[in-house]
């Protein structure tokens, strides 16, 4: 990947930096203790860590806020754990995706991970019944995955035809779970995402 020096934005490790999991950016110094001890990076082996915060220290804020890369870590801490530096990748790349969602919100750059429409749909599922409610979770999803409801509808047929009758064969999936359930204080739950905000 070339690097073009007109296109940096020098200040983008302090708009990380400001960001809560972001702080300790700068006191990376590329030991490659995150990539090697990541257990993602074992599985796509394009992830890497150390090269994100690289590319954000040099100020590759478009390169990096539509990484696809970005959406891939799990939230293990193995990376946190080994990092001599205290990094804390993990709550770096929060920080980072916050950013990045962000910027899509406002139209700047466009999301090629699928990551981020799954959490908002599992988001509105919980402020909506104040409990995961998998159907509409997987409606949202993929409706909002594949760009409609009949394309997505199509791709959840796909999806779901072998899953889908092993869980209506152990009593998971029927009519019953097609009714979204919800708690008693959904009031209070709602008053949690009202507080919370974007």
């Amino acid at each position: 990947m070339a690097i073009k020096t007109w296109d940096l934005v020098p200040n983008f490790k302090y708009e990380i930096a400001s960001m809560p999991g972001g702080e300790n950016i700068m006191k990376c110094f590329q030991c490659s203790t995150c990539t090697v001890g990541c257990p993602i990076s074992e599985l796509v082996s394009t992830y890497n860590p150390r090269k994100i915060i690289q590319m954000s220290l040099l100020g590759m804020r478009n390169e990096v806020l539509e990484s696809e890369e970005i959406w891939l870590c799990a939230v293990c801490q193995t990376c946190s754990e080994r990092c001599p530096q205290d990094v804390k990748i993990s709550d770096l790349m929060g920080a980072i995706r916050r950013i990045a969602e962000k910027e899509a919100h406002k139209g700047n750059i466009k999301l090629k991970a699928v990551r981020p429409i799954f959490e908002e749909a599992f988001m509105h599922q919980l402020e909506k019944y104040g409990r995961l409610y998998e159907m509409g979770l997987s409606m949202e999803y993929y409706k909002k995955a594949h760009g409609g409801l009949i394309s997505g509808m199509l791709a959840m047929q796909k999806d779901y035809q072998k899953l889908g009758m092993r869980l209506f064969k152990k009593g998971k999936m029927g009519p019953k779970s097609m009714l979204p359930p919800k708690i008693k204080r959904i009031g209070e739950v709602k008053k949690i995402f009202k507080e919370l905000g974007d």
